[in-house]
Parts: C-alpha cells; structure tokens; sequence
C-alpha cells in the first residue's frame, strides 16, 4: 500500500487502484491485505484509525479503546469531578491558616508600640510617611513585629509593600497574601484524596499519586542542605543590579554607606532580593543587621543564620568578622585641619521660616539675631524648664513656642501650628544645651539630656516633609550644635556627656536619606563666647561644600574627622 502511494507500483491501471482503496477505506472488512508483503509497516503507526489491526497486535489495540469508550462519565466519575474541587477546598481552608481576625487591630497596636502615637489616635486611612512620619527603617520594624506575633505569615513581596501607602492598604495586601497562599495548599491534598477512592483504574491513580507528595515534601526537606555557599558572590550581584555598580568593582571589605552610598532603603531592597533567592533562609534581626557596615560582615552574619536555627549570641556575632576579615588595617580617627568656609548667599523662600531650638544661653539669641539681619523670619522653640532651667532672651519680632512637655503628640501640634500660622520651616537649627557632669565616675548618660537629644529625632521625623519641599525653591537646613570640646570629643578637654554624640550619627544618617537637604553637624568648644559661636554657626549655614557633614571648633581652629595612617 505504501508502494501504490508512492507510484512505485504501476502494474495495474490506476482505476482499478483507486477503486479498491476506496472500498478499503469505506467497508473495513477486507482480506486482500493479507496478499500484501509491506503490510508490518502501517500496523505500527496507525493503530487507532485501521481496524485491520487485531490480525497483527489484537490484545493491544483492545485495551487502549476500552478506557475511552467503557468508562462513561455517567457513574463512576461523576463526584470526583463535580463534589471534590468545588466543595472541599472552602471547608479545609481555614483550619490550615492563620486567623486574620485582628490583624488590622493588631497592626495598629504595633504602630503605636513603635512610633508612640495613642492607638485611639490612628486610623486605617492614615497615610504612612505623610501623616504618621513613619520611614523605611520603622516600616521594616512594625513588618518584623507583625511577623513575630503571625509567624505563619506568608513572606510579603517587599517591592509590593513599599507602594502600599496607607495602614489600611498594608492591612488589604497582608490578607490577599494570605489568602492567595491559603488556596495553593489547599489543592494539593484535595486531589490525591478523591482520586483514591473514587477512580480505583491503574491508568489514573499512579500519575496523580506522583504528583501530589512532590508539591507537599520540598518545603521541609531543602533547608538542611548547604546551598549558601555562594552566599557572598550572590549578595554582590543583587547589589550590583540595585546600585548599578559592575559587579567587578565590588568587594566583600567596602563599606555599604561610606564606599557605595547605599541608605538604608536600598538595604531593605537588597535583603529583600536576597530572601527571594534564599526562601529558606532564616528571618534576620533587623537591628542586629543595621550594625554591621560592609558586605561581608553581612554575609557572614547570613551564613551564621543558615548554620544554626539557635541564635547566635552577641560576643561571637561582634567577634566573627574581626576574625575572617584579613589584611584589614584599623586606622585610628584623628582631627584634620579645614580652612574658613566660603559663603553661598541665599535665603528662604516666601512663607518660610528658619525655627531654632533654646539651649537657654545668649547664643541662641546672637544666632536668631544674625537671621533676622539677613532678613530671615525667626521662630524659637523652648523645651520645658525642668530640662532646660533658662530661657533665652529674644530680639524684637522673634516669636516663642513653649513645650509644655517631651510628647511626641504634642510636639507634632506644635510644629503644625508654627506651619499654619507663622509659616513652613525651611531651615533648622537645634543648639544643645550643656549638661556639667564629672568624669569621675565614669561615662555619664543624663536623662534630660537623653530626653532632647530623642526629641531632636522627632523633630527630623516631623521636619521631613516640609524641608525636603523647600529645596525646591532654595537651600533648606538642618544643623545640629553640640559643645563637646571643639574637637568632637577627642581632646578629652571637657566634661560633658556622651549621649549628645547621636546628634552627628542623626545628622550623617539626614545626609544619606534625604541628599538635596544642606545637613551638618557642628561641635564648638565650652570656651567660645556666644557671639563667636553664632559667627561659626552662621558660617557653617553658608557654607557651599556639600561634601562634609561634620565641622568642629576649637583650640585647633577649623577641623573635621579623618582617618589616621599612623600605626
């Protein structure tokens, strides 16, 4: 048949070969085939079509039909195909994931816990960052609170997240996410179920018996297994790709902010890469990994993590990269000499206001004063007297606001209404007030002085928005003036307290965050006099040099932080 295809065979006329292919094809029963010596080549492809087929291979060809034909749809399948999906997946669902019946409850409850605000003051609506000043830092701490109290809650795409802008939308996207995982688990046991009872064939059983514990089984058996031995070279790339540094260019020892300038943000984003890459890696200690400066010390703090479910202790989390970094020189910090500052001439936009913490001595009045000549609009705001005893006098047309006590809430009405009434704040400056304490016994943390130095913080949290807008029209400020020894405290000259040094940490920390922001962090001496340390103030608001964050004065003139390559 195949040759009379090809036209090998022409012995016969071609009307007689078509007549009889045609009655082959239309009446199955035909015996001449039999006559024919290439009949074993067509049995083979066309089993289903050719009836002819039982002369050459009957028991297979029966079977294969029977499945097809026999089985009806009618009896044996119906509820497995109707009753089963539809059905069981509703009813099994929620006894296998987690109760969401107060996580809107739940999630104000940790925002309060962590930004101090009255619970009956936040609502779902509020917007994150525009009404609650809540940043990136802050949003990772409430995620990681969220996560600790629902430990069984799916992993959030943080990409995602970072777009939600109200509480409520986190709250909506938290139980989609939820719920979109809640139905993936619940097919999979379903099925193999159903299957079992009711189709009992050898043709359907084992494929889905296959399939089904392949779906359930990976998710505990990987983590044991060492796949983050590539750790480092992994953290890399990912930083790479969110940078935009070549992938050569980086190394293990840079430190992530000094060397690549990556904030805090950007952290979030790469650690988020990292646990889509690495699902099984453990949860991270977010505070524990803001302490660590370079890409290394991240990734052995990671390895760490995926050694050992137990959390490792303090000592040996400060100790380990000390000990795998090599050939790593620590250099000590020393004061480097800086020439007098050039001066930009500017000012602040219409309906901006420069607003001045009270430190209770006449420098704030010789600084409020030197504004005001300039044609600055000055307000100053005074802390409670049982941190700061004095109050400064004021120059005629400088406006007072008074804070009753240390409140986040009430420091927040305060700002809103200098804002409404008096205008927006286009520059900041606090002035620290000095604390006398004795080295005697020891490092001193004053509580009042802690008190100011947290509310400053606050201040930058609330100051946000409105000095980031500023910069749009002209240079908008935020210094911060500390009076350790006029050389960031290295001289050891003075007695004061450590804890007014978060003031240059804040400041450095402004610099990375909100970089079109003119942010310094000055240290005068005790020894200067009130009109020398407002020049120097002054100075340094002028100063044109965008690449210095930190100016001293004192015995030594003009210097700022360096480090030493003297062994």
């Amino acid at each position: 048949y195949a040759q009379m295809l090809s036209g090998e065979v022409n012995t016969q006329p071609a009307e007689t070969n078509r007549q009889q292919f045609v009655n082959f094809t239309d009446t199955p029963i035909i015996n001449e085939p039999a006559t024919w010596e290439i009949q074993p080549q067509p049995v083979t492809p066309t089993p289903t079509t050719w009836e002819i087929q039982p002369v050459v291979a009957a028991p297979v060809v029966e079977t294969q039909p029977e499945p097809v034909i026999t089985t009806p749809v009618v009896e044996t399948q119906p509820e497995a195909v109707i009753t089963t999906p539809v059905v069981e997946p509703v009813v099994s669902a929620p006894a296998s994931t987690v109760d969401i019946t107060n996580l809107s409850a739940n999630l104000l409850a940790i925002t309060s816990d962590k930004t101090g605000y009255p619970v009956e003051m936040l609502e779902l609506e509020m917007d994150m960052e525009a009404d609650l000043g809540i940043d990136s830092i802050k949003r990772v701490e409430i995620l990681g609170a969220l996560q600790e109290m629902y430990p069984d809650l799916p992993q959030p795409n943080l990409e995602e997240l970072a777009e939600k802008r109200t509480i409520g939308q986190v709250v909506e996207y938290l139980q989609s996410t939820i719920s979109n995982s809640a139905s993936v688990e619940v097919v999979v046991p379903t099925t193999p179920e159903v299957v079992a009872e009711s189709i009992p064939s050898p043709i359907s059983t084992p494929p889905l018996n296959d399939t089904a514990p392949s779906l359930v089984s990976p998710e505990p058996e990987i983590i044991d297994t060492n796949e983050y031995a590539d750790l480092g070279q992994t953290l890399l790339a990912i930083t790479s790709d969110k940078t935009g540094y070549p992938v050569e260019m980086l190394e293990l020892e840079m430190d992530m902010e000094a060397d690549l300038g990556i904030d805090s943000i950007k952290r979030v984003e790469i650690l988020g890469a990292m646990q889509e890459m690495y699902p099984n890696l453990p949860q991270p200690n977010i505070e524990e990994l803001g302490e660590l400066r370079t890409i290394g010390q991240i990734v052995d703090y990671l390895q760490k993590l995926a050694g050992s479910q137990k959390k490792n202790s303090q000592p040996e989390f400060d100790y380990q990269p000390v000990q795998i970094i090599d050939n790593v020189t620590r250099r000590p910090v020393k004061v480097k000499f800086l020439p007098p500052p050039d001066s930009l001439d500017f000012t602040l936009p219409e309906g901006h206001i420069s607003l001045i913490t009270d430190d209770g001595s006449l420098t704030t009045s010789d600084v409020a004063q030197s504004l005001i000549d300039r044609g600055w609009k000055v307000v100053v705001l005074s802390f409670p007297q049982s941190l700061v005893s004095q109050q400064s006098p004021l120059p005629a047309g400088v406006e007072r606001v008074v804070l009753a006590d240390m409140s986040e809430e009430l420091l927040q009405h305060k700002l809103s209404a200098i804002a409404t009434n008096i205008g927006t704040v286009g520059a900041f400056i606090h002035i620290h007030p000095i604390f006398a304490t004795s080295h005697t016994e020891g490092i001193f943390y004053l509580e009042p002085e802690k008190a100011i130095v947290k509310h400053v913080f606050f201040m930058a949290k609330h100051l946000k928005k409105s000095l980031n807008e500023a910069v749009r029209y002209e240079r908008s400020c935020f210094l911060s003036v500390t009076r350790l020894d006029g050389a960031f405290g290295l001289e050891h000259s003075g007695n004061f307290g450590a804890i007014a040094g978060g003031l240059f940490g804040l400041v450095k920390t402004l610099r990375w965050e909100w970089p079109k922001v003119f942010s310094r962090a000055i240290d005068l001496s005790p020894t200067l006099d009130s009109q020398q340390s407002a020049q120097h103030i002054i100075a340094e608001l002028h100063d044109p040099n965008l690449y210095i964050s930190e100016v001293a004065y004192g015995s030594q003139g003009r210097v700022t932080l360096t480090t030493s390559f003297d062994k």
